[in-house]
């Protein structure tokens, strides 16, 4: 009996034990559900980007028992588990917006953190230019400053002090463009033999002794992005990357080099799967169109051979003509031999880069340009060079064109010397980029880059000497044309004075 009454109370002792527990763990936040962060207040960077919506998990919103304790703790209030939020991207404390139109000049590193820099600065504040494009890695494939973690090796101090100059930019109002120069790269080249081409053992360069690195590599695309967040990292509200395709003429070299085709060795090209779906839906149509005509012949070649008339004879030459005639029709089958292939992978992978570079961009809530030859625009596309216009522009915020009058051969639209014609070179360029933008989804902001260079090394009389008269021409075609965005380009950053930018 005695037994009998212990084991009851110990029982109840324990049921007692749980019940306190329980109600103690009612007040508590589950320990399987996420905690939110509220996100950091985000700098204003541009007129055209959105505001992120509010954060519905934000515990700033949710009541919580244990910071309320006039709250019944029989009645907790209901918690919706949510997703882990992503790390915060760090945002620059710089406060950059978006100009009316952009009307920008290149600086280089140099003139960027040099004496020059003042000069400039007077230049956009006395005038309605508002943008710069400063090279953040420069045509040698050096950063411009002295950047930490891996890239540390590549930096030099052409800018001493980043922060100071975004700062500068800041209070002249000046929307900051970072130039990221791509492929050409002697540095990276010279470092890494395997990630550029080699001929005879030995780096190969150009006729100017430039070095280039191999698009067909991944690590090459994640070399130029890396540099790319630093420059949005710092405050850059652009990111333009230049010099995206192959060396010029690589067509030529392309059996010569050796190179890896990385991934790219066994892929079928983007082309070659349009192609073959295209050839196969012509030939499927091609072939449902020959049965019909074929039986006309047969009933009429049966039918004049049974009554022998004019009549019957002409319903049969006519379906015979009907026939040779759609025959003529007959799709013709891609090249898709190796030659082919390889071109197209070209193409292939400058294309893969500008997307990579642009998803891998997003969290930093920078636009992306890129530069490309404006005779890209003007052709099906440049397969030599890896460049097609259309597909670059499909995943850019900005295509900025190089369209200088000196780098058109004599000819071209039908001018005898497009150098000595700034303003029909820009106005019959304008035509055909119009044609390739809209046909677009989508098309980008068209913001050409012009000349105000004089370009000496072009055959006597084929050029002529620039300066206001000939800037002013190229901007006004391009008004004329409804482009109202521009860079200018001068490679020593020596700008022409009293420039109409606003005809």
């Amino acid at each position: 009996m005695k037994k009998i009454v212990i084991f009851i109370l110990l029982c109840g002792l324990l049921l007692s034990a749980a019940s306190c527990t329980s109600s103690s763990s009612s007040t508590e936040k589950p320990t399987d559900t996420p905690s939110a962060t509220p996100a950091p207040d985000k700098t204003e960077t541009s007129a055209d980007t959105p505001s992120d919506p509010a954060d519905p998990a934000d515990p700033a919103t949710t009541p919580n028992p244990a910071d309320n304790p006039d709250l019944p703790e029989d009645n907790p209030p209901v918690t919706t588990p949510t997703e882990p939020t992503t790390p915060a991207v760090p945002v620059s404390p710089y406060k950059f917006e978006y100009p009316d139109a952009v009307r920008g000049i290149y600086v280089t590193g140099w003139s960027a953190g040099g004496e020059k820099m003042k000069s400039l600065l007077q230049l956009v504040d006395d005038t309605e230019l508002n943008a710069m494009v400063i090279d953040i890695k420069d045509d040698d494939g050096y950063i411009t400053f002295k950047p930490e973690g891996n890239l540390a090796e590549f930096g030099q101090p052409y800018i001493r002090d980043p922060d100071s100059l975004m700062k500068t930019l800041e209070e002249h109002r000046i929307y900051p463009i970072a130039r990221i120069v791509v492929f050409k790269d002697s540095v990276l080249a010279k470092k890494r033999p395997d990630l550029s081409y080699t001929l005879d053992g030995k780096v190969w360069r150009n006729g100017n002794g430039d070095g280039f690195i191999n698009p067909f590599l991944k690590e090459n695309w994640q070399h130029n992005v890396d540099a790319a967040i630093q420059a949005a990292k710092l405050g850059f509200q652009e990111i333009q990357f230049d010099y995206v395709r192959f060396p010029e003429g690589f067509e030529k070299k392309d059996k010569v080099l050796q190179y890896s085709m990385g991934e790219y060795k066994d892929k079928k090209p983007t082309k070659f799967v349009e192609q073959e779906k295209a050839y196969a839906e012509a030939t499927a149509a091609y072939e449902a169109g020959l049965a019909p005509l074929q039986e006309a012949i047969d009933t009429g070649s049966t039918t004049y051979h049974a009554t022998p008339t004019d009549e019957n004879k002409k319903v049969l030459d006519d379906a015979k003509k009907a026939l040779a005639d759609f025959k003529k029709t007959e799709p013709k089958k891609p090249d898709f031999s190796e030659k082919a292939r390889f071109t197209q992978l070209r193409v292939d992978a400058v294309t893969d880069f500008v997307q990579y570079a642009k998803e891998q961009l997003k969290p930093y809530g920078v636009k992306v340009s890129v530069d490309i030859f404006g005779y890209s625009a003007t052709l099906p596309e440049a397969p030599g060079i890896g460049q097609n216009f259309s597909r670059i522009s499909e995943n850019v915020d900005v295509i900025s064109s190089m369209i200088y009058p000196s780098h058109w051969s004599d000819g071209y639209f039908g001018i005898n010397h497009p150098d000595t014609e700034p303003y029909r070179l820009v106005q019959e360029y304008a035509k055909r980029e119009k044609e390739k933008l809209d046909a677009l989804e989508t098309p980008p902001i068209s913001r050409p880059w012009i000349q105000d260079f004089t370009a000496s090394w072009l055959a006597k009389g084929s050029y002529i000497r620039y300066g206001k008269t000939q800037v002013d021409a190229q901007i006004e075609a391009l008004k004329d044309a409804g482009i109202h965005e521009y860079l200018i380009w001068n490679a020593g950053n020596k700008y022409s004075a009293n420039v109409n930018y606003t005809p």
